[in-house]
Formats: C-alpha cells, sequence, structure tokens
C-alpha cells in the first residue's frame, strides 16, 4: 500500500513585510548608510525596500493512519533517511517505512549507533536527524546517543515504539510505563527538549507538530516521541501537512541595532580585541563567511573558535589564532594571556572544553560582550558588560554592514596589531617541533599526514579521546571542509555511527571519522551497517592499545606512580585489521611515519568508486603524551579545605 499523496495546495502568496524602526545611539548610521566623509556603502548593504515573506502553505490528506501521516510529516521537510533497530513494538512503523522508497530505513547494528547516525546526518545536512528504536531496551540503548545530539543543540526525533494503551499495567513485554515498572518518556524527558506518549490518534497531529516546533527551535534540540503501536495503526479522517521544509522550523529575533552598533564600535576602537567563535556561530558563517572574513581583515581582528566552532573561520588564514580552548593553540592562549580590551564571544557558552577548563586567561578580557540564543548561558563563567541574546547571523550581518561604511579607529593600532600578529605566527611556527622520519608512528606523525586531504568538501567526524586533542591541537580546517566533535557529553563511540549518517546524508562530500581503538571497540561493528548500505566512509584509527586519555591522564595526576606500559587499562591488543575484514570492510594497517600519506589518496578514492567502508589502523606509539595538560590539572585537583 502506497502512501497517500497529499492534496494539491494553492501557490505560496507573497506579503510585504512591514517594515521596522530600530533606535539607533547617538550619532549611529542606519544600517546600510555610510558615515560622513566616507566611502559609500556596497550597493547589496542597502536595504530599501522591506523583504518578502513567503507564507506557510498546508496540504490535506485524508483516512491515512498515524504512521503514514508521520512519514509526510517527514518527507515535507525533506527527510531522506532514518536510522534505527526494528522491533515487534515499533512495527507499524517499520511497516509504513516498507511501504514507501522515499525515505531510507538504515538498521544499525545497535540503537546507540544508529542515534549517533541521526546525530550525524542532522549535522552534516542540517535537516532533521530521526532515530526509530522498539519499546523497553530499544529506547533506553538509543538514550546516550539522543542525548548526546540533545547537549550538542542538534535537531534529532526520537521515535521509540510502546506496548498498546490497552495493555498498560499488565507487564506486557517491553511495556515501557510507570505501570510497566520502566517509563523511559519519563527518562528521555531528562536528557531532551520534549518527551511525550501520544495515546491518541486525534491528538498525534498536534504533538508531533509540537515536537518538531521544539527540535527546530533556536537553540536546536533533541525530541522523543512514544507511540503505542495500536495508536499507530489508528485513521486519521483528516491531517494538516506542510506542502514545503521549513514550516517549523524557529528563529530569534535580530538583535538591537543599538547593540550591534555598540559591539562594532568597540571592536573599531579597540587596540587588542578579539572575536571567539562557537558552534553557535556556525549558520552564520557557513552563509555569511567570505564576508565576516573580509570583514576581521579590514580592521586586523584575530579570531579564534571554540572546538566546536573549529575551522568556521580558515585556519589558513593569518588573522586566525586557531582553536582557545582545551588542547588548542599556544599562539591563541598567548594571545588571550597577554590582554585583550575587548572580547567578542559568538555562538559559544564557554564550557570547559572552550574555556580551556575554566582558565584565569580569559580574565584578562576587559570588556566582554557574549552572543547566545540562549540567556542563561551568558556570564556563567565571564562577568559579561553586553549581553546580547538574539540570532547569532544578525550580529554577523550587522557587523558586516557596519563595516562597509566605517574605517578602523585607529590606523597605527591596526597597523601595530598586524605587525604583532605576523610575529607571533612566526614564532609559533618555528617553534613547532620537527617530527622524525624514522622511529615509531605518533599521533603528530597522522595528523601531519592528514591535514592536506582535509580540504574541499570533506567532512571529518572526530570521536572523544586522545584523538580529539591531537585533531584540536594539530589539524588545519578550511571552510568548506567541516570537523563535528561530540561534546556536550564527550560520547566514546560517536564518530563510528556519525561518519555514516553524515555520508548518507550528503553522499557527495568525503567523509572522514577519526576515532581511537578504544571508541572504535565500543561501536566498530556499525561498519557492517555502512557495508550493508554502500556507504563509503573512511575510518582512521589511532591504535594505541590502551584507553589512552584515561592511561595519560591517570599517569600524569599519579605523578608517575603507575606506568604508561601498565596493563590495566590496556585493551588486549584485538587485531583491528582482521575485525573490519570480517565485517566486510576494506583495512589496512600503518605502521610507520609516511605510510598513511601514501596510502590515503586511493583509499579516499577507493571509499567512493566502490561505496564501501575503509578503515586504516594506524599503530600509533602509547607514550605519545596528548595535550590535555589542562584537562588532566582538573581532574586530578582536589576541593579547596575550609
Amino acid at each position: 500500500m502506497s502512501q497517500p499523496a497529499l492534496a494539491k495546495a494553492a501557490p505560496s502568496p507573497l506579503i510585504r513585510a512591514e517594515s521596522t524602526s530600530v533606535l539607533f545611539p547617538q550619532g549611529a548610521p542606519a544600517v546600510g548608510q555610510p558615515r560622513e566623509g566616507t566611502a559609500q556603502a556596497e550597493p547589496h548593504a542597502r536595504a530599501e525596500e522591506p523583504a518578502l515573506v513567503k507564507l506557510r502553505t498546508f496540504g490535506t490528506l485524508e483516512e491515512v493512519t498515524v504512521v503514514e501521516a508521520l512519514l509526510a510529516h517527514l518527507e515535507a521537510e525533506q527527510v531522506d533517511a532514518v536510522f534505527g533497530i526494528p522491533g515487534g513494538n515499533i512495527a507499524p512503523l517499520v511497516q509504513a517505512l516498507r511501504r514507501q522508497s522515499r525515505i531510507r530505513f538504515i538498521i544499525g547494528s545497535h540503537e546507540g549507533g544508529s542515534a549517533f547516525m541521526a546525530d550525524g546526518y542532522a549535522r552534516a545536512t542540517g535537516k532533521l536527524g530521526v532515530c526509530v528504536v522498539t519499546a523497553g531496551p530499544g529506547a533506553t540503548n538509543a538514550m546516550t546517543g539522543v542525548a548526546s545530539a540533545h547537549l550538542d543543540q542538534v535537531p534529532v526525533l526520537t521515535l521509540s515504539g510502546q506496548v498498546s494503551t490497552e495493555r498498560f499495567g499488565l507487564g506486557a513485554i517491553q511495556e515501557s510505563t510507570d505501570e510497566g515498572g520502566i517509563n523511559t518518556a519519563e527518562m528521555f524527558r531528562h536528557c531532551t527538549a520534549s518527551s511525550t506518549t501520544i495515546v491518541d490518534a486525534r491528538s498525534f497531529p498536534r504533538l508531533l507538530e509540537r515536537a518538531l516546533k521544539t527540535a527546530y527551535a533556536v537553540p536546536h534540540g533533541a525530541v522523543h516521541v512514544s507511540l503505542p503501536t495500536n495508536v499507530a495503526r489508528q485513521k486519521l479522517a483528516k491531517v494538516s501537512v506542510p506542502t514545503a521544509p521549513g514550516a517549523w522550523k524557529g528563529g530569534l529575533p535580530a538583535a538591537p541595532a543599538s547593540e550591534v552598533y555598540t559591539a562594532f564600535e568597540l571592536l573599531r576602537q579597540a587596540k587588542r580585541p578579539l572575536i571567539y567563535l562557537g558552534s553557535g556561530a556556525r549558520e552564520a558563517l557557513e552563509s555569511r563567511g567570505a564576508e565576516f572574513a573580509a570583514f576581521v581583515r579590514r580592521y586586523c581582528i584575530p579570531v579564534a573558535t571554540s572546538l566546536r566552532g573549529k575551522g568556521l573561520f580558515s585556519e589558513e588564514d593569518f588573522l586566525s589564532l586557531g582553536v582557545l580552548g582545551i588542547a588548542g593553540s599556544k599562539r591563541a592562549e598567548q594571545y588571550l594571556g597577554e590582554g585583550v580590551d575587548m572580547l567578542l564571544v559568538l555562538g559559544s557558552r564557554l564550557g570547559e572544553w572552550a574555556s580551556k577548563s575554566f582558565s584565569s586567561l580569559f580574565e584578562s578580557a576587559s570588556t566582554v560582550i557574549q552572543v547566545d540564543a540562549t540567556p542563561s548561558v551568558i556570564g556563567q563563567f565571564l562577568q559579561v558588560q553586553l549581553p546580547i541574546v538574539a540570532d547569532v547571523g544578525s550580529v554577523v550581518a550587522g557587523l558586516v554592514e557596519f563595516g562597509h561604511s566605517s574605517a578602523p579607529g585607529h590606523e597605527a593600532q591596526v597597523r601595530e596589531r598586524r605587525q604583532h600578529l605576523n610575529a607571533l605566527n612566526l614564532a609559533h611556527r618555528s617553534a613547532a617541533p620537527v617530527l622524525p622520519e624514522d622511529g615509531p608512528l605518533k599521533p603528530q606523525h597522522v595528523m601531519d599526514e592528514l591535514n592536506p586531504h582535509l580540504r574541499g568538501h570533506t567532512d571529518l567526524y572526530v570521536d572523544m579521546g586522545n584523538c580529539t586533542g591531537w585533531a584540536t591541537h594539530c589539524l588545519r580546517i578550511a571552510p568548506p571542509a567541516r570537523v563535528f566533535y561530540p561534546c556536550g557529553l564527550s560520547s566514546m563511540g560517536w564518530s563510528l555511527g556519525a561518519v555514516i549518517g553524515g555520508k548518507v546524508g550528503r553522499p557527495e562530500n568525503t567523509a572522514i571519522a577519526l576515532t581511537g581503538d578504544g571508541s572504535f571497540l565500543m561501536n566498530g561493528t556499525e561498519l557492517v551497517t555502512a557495508v550493508r548500505y554502500r556507504v563509503g566512509a573512511v575510518y582512521i584509527v589511532l591504535n594505541d592499545n590502551y584507553l589512552g586519555m584515561v592511561n595519560h591522564g591517570e599517569h600524569a595526576q599519579s605523578g608517575g606512580e603507575y606506568a604508561l606500559d601498565d596493563p590495566y587499562f590496556s585493551l588486549g591488543d584485538p587485531d583491528l585489521v582482521k575485525f573490519s575484514e570480517s565485517l566486510g570492510a576494506a583495512a589496512y594497517e600503518v605502521t610507520k611515519p609516511g605510510q598513511l600519506a601514501q596510502l590515503l589518496p586511493q583509499v579516499l578514492q577507493r571509499a567512493d568508486e566502490e561505496r564501501r567502508p575503509q578503515v586504516i589502523v594506524c599503530r600509533i606509539d602509547y607514550r605519545e603524551v596528548p595535550p590535555y595538560g589542562d584537562r588532566f590539572a582538573a581532574v586530578a585537583s582536589t576541593p579547596k579545605q575550609g
């Protein structure tokens, strides 16, 4: 039985938006208008005509089941793949997926890996990620992946099965209610933006739309819907479905022009300004990255990023200080430590990863402006003189527009800053250690040989562990290449699923997972998923036969009481090449410097041509200490007495 088509809808009308007046500070130019005595603004910067707004339109479905209506909503959002594990209590939805061909059902090896796939799909495409699991253990297995997506503000919808409502309280198999002893809807409520159980078909459209609005709100988040089997099969006489994507997407108001102008003037006049980009600036930088780069170059404003913001601003640009945070750039740390008179934070909550374990270096900033979608995160670490709760994109657009019509406040300061940054970059390049061409393979060798391939439309999915620090510290990312990390929950094993979801969503992009051997053993069975669905992802595994981050961390904290070759955290030396091959992947081992550089071009080509996962196991020196000094020190700290 095929899914009914939407009834024809009228063409989308256009309406003219009402213009809004904004109160500017005294003497401030209107946006798009030049200052007296300055060059005219670019023509595209003037907005003389109000914008046109396209109205939402809806079609009507008649006599469809709840699951058919659900799939129509997903199709309207241009979701073309969902991820999960089938089971008896989610069977109505799985059967509906089988009866249509527009949305692929990618069946994973484990619900946790499937949730990571939905996360990766959403990050790569910007669309809704969808995870489908059965009741009971299916839902609880997925929970870590769902929580990980939620903490990283990724829009993921998890649909879990549930026993029929007439069986509530009878102890049915996998019953997931209070009466059955474990209420998964309540469990998800504590790790998502919303969680609900549908107990009646008539309430389904309203509750689904509420869940979608919540997932698409700003900031985005994960949501959960529990669907009993009898409700899933019930018929709806009539239901409205959007005829175009984005009907449920939320947004924030634009920042007041007066606040943006104040931020601009402080940047323009500052002697030592710094712009700090977090992951909340991703959408703004992906759409206006070139304009932002031109703006900071004109005023010579250095840019640092959080770990999750890495690569939003080209790390090849001389104004890039790299990552400022745990395992970050030494030149970023030095620039901040020398004193900053104006720090503009765009889209970062300044958590532990981003703040270098809440480093006191940030206190050198005399004036802080923080822009974020969530009011509660502003000022949670630093005292903020100008909090702006608004769409980050509106602030970036405003800075760019004001920048068209104003000159730097002090040309001498700009020249001095440029000279200082050039000297800083040169000094740190000169101080970089030279890697030996012989001897054991070090993780720095792997990063150095991977770097040239992170160009163009390449997506890199970095797992949690020592690989996180090495990637952050050593890799240089320049758009349109992108890098993704699961920092919110810091979930090991994430990249093994995320790279599959990302490649399914963006098959035209090169998709690479960088992971450690500990993470690989957690979710490596998802390789068989990549093989089954012909997903040509590339996996680079740092294999040191240890839970490396824990091993190095305890060694650092214990003052050498435990040797690095102590077997306590050893993995037992599994053969990861044979393991990968047994699941159908092509696998290779690299043991010496230079081998990865020779191997990668052909492996990347094979991944796309053969549409088969490729695994490169890099046997690295376990003694090489990762750049985690601040994190190790923070974990080792003891509470102050008295």
